[in-house]
């Protein structure tokens, strides 16, 4: 179906999201840092980025705006995920294509991603 990559430094939300997508048919990579995010989405054909805001001694945010500035991998979906009060308009400032609130509902997950997914 499509190759999804997790970045969120919360390992139970990282299994969650992982075990619901593998369920659904997708190829689902976790990372709990961001450090080789570029280079796995470059190599492995990554279809979409599912990356929470804060993450532990990150900004997700920054991170983001990495991405979408380096043209080898712009064309790669993010959708952001945070719970803080403020995060949709600053995520989506950052380059996000989308964002999700948590907690957020699976299945406005799985809509989001395959909103995403069904355009390549």
């Amino acid at each position: 179906m499509g190759r999804v990559l997790v970045i969120d430094d919360d390992p139970d939300i990282g299994r969650m999201i992982k075990m619901l997508l593998e369920y659904k048919g997708y190829s689902v990579t976790v990372l709990d840092r961001t450090e080789q995010a570029a280079d796995i989405i470059r190599n492995n054909d990554v279809n979409l980025v599912i990356m929470d805001m804060l993450l532990s001694g990150t900004n997700g945010i920054d991170v983001c705006t990495r991405l979408k500035k380096d043209s080898t991998i712009a064309h790669v979906p993010v959708i952001m995920i945070s719970a803080h009060p403020d995060a949709k308009k600053i995520c989506l400032e950052a380059g996000a294509d989308d964002f999700l609130a948590k907690p957020f509902d699976m299945e406005d997950m799985l809509s989001a991603i395959n909103q995403f997914i069904s355009r390549k």
